[in-house]
């Protein structure tokens, strides 16, 4: 048995284990949600700010529960305009904070609100996001590893498109794989969470590094090709592994009371 096939087991394991402590409906619910969200269409500008804009609420170690109240709370797409990019390009970040900071602070930092305005901008300024997007030609759905080879060749493309147009947030391996999984492509966001699950199945040996995510988002990805699974689902599973906060109510208590 390879070095690979052994890991590949070793996810198998973690899969089977998960299984026997899922929480349903949750668990179930969760896996269907990430398992039917496909790219059918790019998403306009308008839904692609709105994402994007999503994801930086989330960043810098924020916590995800609380921020997700804020955005079902609906306050925070009132506080943008609901991400009219025509309309975002003209508030006054300060003048955000003064008004809805109260109802949205649940994102900790309100330089966030700088920098989805900036982004806005950018966005603007390149024309469209979506047209860029649709030029690197990465594969919606990756079943083979020539579509592997493909997703990457497309990814640096778009990462150097946006490095050279500066947009914020956005120019990092993790930030842009983080938004290609949000809409819908196969991939996987190597935070810290999924980073330690790779070191401790032995995929990297480090958790920090460029040349490290990218090695286990590709591992991901051929795990995925061979056992026909998609790659969020695997993220699902290791998020809910190494217990992060957002993950636990997937599984019953038990699972973290195990001994290993």
């Amino acid at each position: 048995m390879t070095e690979t096939e052994k890991i590949f087991t070793e996810i198998d394991k973690i899969i089977e284990t998960v299984d026997l402590f899922k929480a349903d409906p949750l668990f179930s619910d969760e896996k269907n949600r990430r398992q039917s969200k496909i790219v059918s269409i790019i998403p306009n500008d308008n839904e692609i700010l709105k994402t994007l804009s999503y994801l930086i609420t989330f960043s810098q170690n924020s916590n995800s529960e609380i921020v997700e109240q804020v955005l079902k709370s609906g306050k925070f797409d009132k506080a943008f305009n609901d991400f009219k990019i025509e309309e975002v390009v003209k508030l006054n970040p300060c003048d955000i904070a003064d008004n809805h900071w109260t109802s949205i602070k649940g994102i900790r930092q309100q330089a966030k609100l700088f920098h989805i305005v900036s982004l806005a901008r950018k966005i603007k300024n390149i024309g469209s996001f979506a047209d860029i997007l649709n030029q690197t030609n990465i594969p919606k759905s990756i079943k083979t590893q020539n579509d592997i080879y493909d997703f990457w060749n497309g990814f640096d493309q778009l990462l150097n498109t946006l490095k050279n147009n500066k947009i914020p947030f956005f120019q990092s391996t993790t930030s842009l794989l983080h938004f290609l999984l949000d809409i819908g492509y196969d991939c996987v966001k190597p935070d810290l969470v999924v980073m330690k699950v790779a070191k401790k199945l032995n995929i990297v040996d480090n958790e920090t590094g460029d040349k490290n995510f990218r090695k286990t988002v590709k591992f991901i990805q051929e795990y995925s090709v061979d056992r026909q699974i998609r790659p969020s689902i695997i993220d699902f599973y290791f998020l809910i592994d190494e217990g992060q906060m957002g993950a636990k109510k997937f599984v019953k208590q038990e699972f973290y009371k195990r001994v290993i």
